[in-house]
């Protein structure tokens, strides 16, 4: 029987599994918990990017499959769970949890399969932190500045702006942290971001010598062809030599 699914045993749809445990809290959250508003205003910001990097797995695993309309059939769920607004839907996202996790299971390849994606394994990583770095960084940062009256960051949207201009090294300096607890914070959210940046530049270096690594690989496997044409050809005059000798000896003999 064809596997329509070995797609899934990618590095992305090892992204979709933790952002999906992610996405199953946030709903959770937001559907259950009492919340001030600028926290749910996070929350939903958080569940809204989720979904664009679950549509973008999604179509990315549709582009790369031979059996198109297979996998449709298969991952129709995935893919009504993956719209923003509406929030109970992401529920559904336990199947897709539960399809991963048996895969996983049956899957003696997994590491095999990241090692030949490793930039795609690279991109995942980056978007996961990107988005956990994100999240966590602007909750908390929240929770220790926006109840002191002499922070200046006060608001939803300047505890994630801070987080994206942190986490980029930019560092405007427009919001900044004023708690202890905030600056701890900082500092941990800005060697995180280093870290991702640093990972970015081996992508991109990985990237732009690619081909001249690739035409090392291919000038090496034409040396070696010819290596070993010469080899077989010295060979078989070899055995020409030895058959000749053979016969110029028995007309000897006899």
């Amino acid at each position: 029987m064809m596997n329509h699914n070995k797609v899934d045993l990618k590095p992305m749809s090892l992204m979709s599994l933790i952002l999906s445990f992610l996405s199953l809290i946030v709903i959770s959250s937001l559907l259950f918990v009492p919340l001030e508003h600028n926290s749910r205003t996070i929350l939903i910001a958080l569940d809204t990017i989720i979904c664009v990097l679950f549509l973008f797995q999604l179509s990315l695993d549709l582009f790369r499959t031979k059996h198109k309309t297979q996998y449709l059939k298969d991952h129709w769920i995935d893919f009504v769970a993956s719209i923003p607004i509406i929030e109970p839907v992401r529920y559904a996202r336990i199947f897709h949890i539960l399809r991963v996790f048996r895969l996983l299971r049956s899957s003696q390849s997994l590491l095999k399969q990241i090692r030949s994606n490793r930039k795609e394994a690279t991109i995942a990583s980056i978007l996961v932190l990107m988005v956990s770095l994100i999240s966590l960084g602007s909750v908390f940062m929240l929770m220790f500045e926006g109840h002191n009256p002499n922070a200046n960051i006060q608001t939803a949207g300047d505890a994630v702006w801070w987080a994206f201009v942190t986490i980029s090294t930019v560092g405007y300096g427009d919001h900044y942290p004023i708690t202890v607890a905030g600056k701890i914070l900082a500092v941990m959210i800005i060697l995180s971001g280093v870290g991702i940046f640093g990972m970015i530049s081996g992508l991109i270096t990985s990237i732009i010598t690619e081909p001249a690594k690739l035409e090392q690989r291919r000038h090496e496997q034409q040396e070696k062809r010819e290596r070993d044409e010469k080899i077989n050809l010295l060979l078989q005059q070899q055995a020409e030599i030895l058959k000749k000798i053979e016969l110029i000896e028995n007309k000897k003999e006899k």
